[in-house]
């Protein structure tokens, strides 16, 4: 990769890479005619490719005159022909009689480059600048270089001189975010994406990552802007309208972020339904997303504030109470009001009972379960979690009647399955364990961790080990 970028330079700097105006250095030191003849002879051949004549004659002229211009002719032929070695030795004799030519030290660490020794081919551009500190290709090609070798320090520093130089151009400024991406300076890569978007103001890429860049920099408001200016361009862009919604919600402006998503639906307005959807969706986000906690937040509080007299709100502040505030019982109260406006729903019942039982409150999800189970007693969520409950607090035994009739509820739920043959297994009662291991793998015959349980149900006991290694 980095070869290649040699041999042909990015089009901005083709035409700079000789704007210091030097002299031709093949043909100005050659004094002796018939060296100049043959001279002249071989760059003939050579513009017709014909390289091996071309070199016959510049070694001719060499018996003539050493000129430097001769060697450095002859460097740049065999450098043609990738043939690195000889390119090298012959421009070590151009830079013997003349060690502070620009051209011979540009051929030289072109070779190195070409020979892949590029910290050779760093210090000699370092010495072209030391020459000519305002030779752009130079300085483009000493960053290149410094940059692929892992020195992100002094590769900014000088293209920090060319732009100071020549004004903002794509690549420098590409190659600038690239090292301040990678310092993770959020303030510069920001800086650079800005200039580079004032040379292509329509370019959606760019703008895209510039407000994930502002985003991510607590700069909401130029988030929004270009968000904006995007969906100009593109109304239908799925992407930045729910970037956009998010960045309502984070602002606590529930009323522009359901517009936005009522318009992403298609929709003149949102109702309660589908604001909580919208709620809920957030809420599933936050295992990937732990900012979407505080969106589903202020969404469920602008929702408690227009519905007070709706249950759900205060279900999810409750949930995410025990999430983002990590110790205390304000979901308690949550959950409480929940329950008050909602006493005939099982729903109520079953996410609060399970609430409960995950933070290892078991006396009060015990109470919750059972208020629920007096109500809705054929809910086998609740039966489940009744027994998953009663195990908490070791009354396994008590456990299994409800385990079996959330299985009667529920014939196909392998969790229920699984778990009730386990509390069979316990309790000694291992025919009924391995019966509802066979139902279970009647349902699902590959289920791993069915398979595991029952294998080392079996192993443990001695007992059909045969059977038990077969299904392992």
């Amino acid at each position: 990769m980095l070869v290649s970028f040699f041999y042909s330079a990015a089009p901005l700097f083709s035409q700079i890479k000789n704007e210091t105006g030097k002299s031709n250095d093949e043909l100005s030191n050659i004094k002796n005619d018939k060296a100049l003849s043959y001279f002249i002879e071989g760059k003939t051949l050579e513009l017709k490719n014909d390289y091996i004549g071309a070199i016959e004659n510049f070694r001719t002229a060499l018996k003539y005159d050493k000129s430097p211009g001769i060697y450095y002719a002859l460097s740049k032929i065999y450098f043609k022909l990738s043939k690195f070695d000889e390119a090298l030795s012959e421009i070590n004799n151009s830079l013997k009689i003349n060690p502070e030519n620009q051209n011979y030290l540009e051929v030289l660490a072109d070779i190195y480059i070409g020979k892949k020794e590029f910290s050779k081919a760093i210090s000699a551009y370092e010495k072209i600048i030391l020459l000519d500190s305002s030779y752009t290709f130079g300085l483009y090609s000493l960053a290149r270089l410094y940059q692929e070798m892992k020195m992100p320090a002094k590769a900014i520093v000088i293209y920090e001189k060319i732009t100071n130089k020549i004004g903002y151009d794509f690549d420098v400024l590409n190659k600038m975010y690239e090292i301040y991406y990678g310092y993770k300076d959020l303030p510069k890569s920001i800086e650079v994406l800005e200039s580079i978007l004032k040379l292509d103001p329509y370019n959606t890429s760019i703008k895209k990552l510039l407000s994930s860049l502002y985003l991510r920099n607590n700069q909401f408001d130029k988030t929004k802007d270009l968000y904006e200016q995007i969906l100009n361009l593109n109304p239908q862009d799925k992407d930045v309208q729910t970037e956009l919604v998010k960045i309502y919600f984070k602002e606590n402006d529930s009323r522009k972020a359901f517009e936005k998503f009522s318009k992403m639906l298609g929709k003149d307005s949102l109702g309660f339904w589908e604001k909580v959807q919208i709620g809920e969706l957030y809420y599933n986000m936050i295992s990937q997303d732990s900012s979407s906690a505080e969106i589903s937040k202020n969404i469920f509080e602008n929702l408690n504030i227009d519905y007070p007299d709706h249950w759900i709100p205060y279900y999810y502040l409750g949930a995410l109470s025990i999430l983002l505030e990590k110790s205390g019982n304000n979901y308690k109260d949550y959950f409480n009001s929940a329950l008050q406006k909602a006493d005939t729903s099982r729903e109520i019942f079953v996410n609060i009972g399970y609430s409960y039982f995950l933070q290892n409150d078991i006396a009060d999800a015990l109470e919750i379960i059972d208020a629920g189970l007096y109500k809705f007693p054929e809910d086998y969520r609740l039966n489940y979690f009744k027994g998953l409950s009663l195990q908490k607090v070791n009354k396994e035994s008590e456990s299994i009647k409800y385990f079996e009739k959330a299985v009667v509820l529920n014939p196909a739920d392998l969790s229920i399955l699984s778990t009730l043959a386990l509390a069979y297994d316990n309790q000694g009662e291992y025919s009924k364990s391995a019966d509802t291991y066979e139902k279970a793998l009647s349902i699902d015959p590959q289920n791993p961790l069915i398979l595991n349980n029952y294998a080392y149900n079996l192993s443990e006991r001695g007992v059909d080990l045969g059977k038990s290694f077969k299904n392992v």
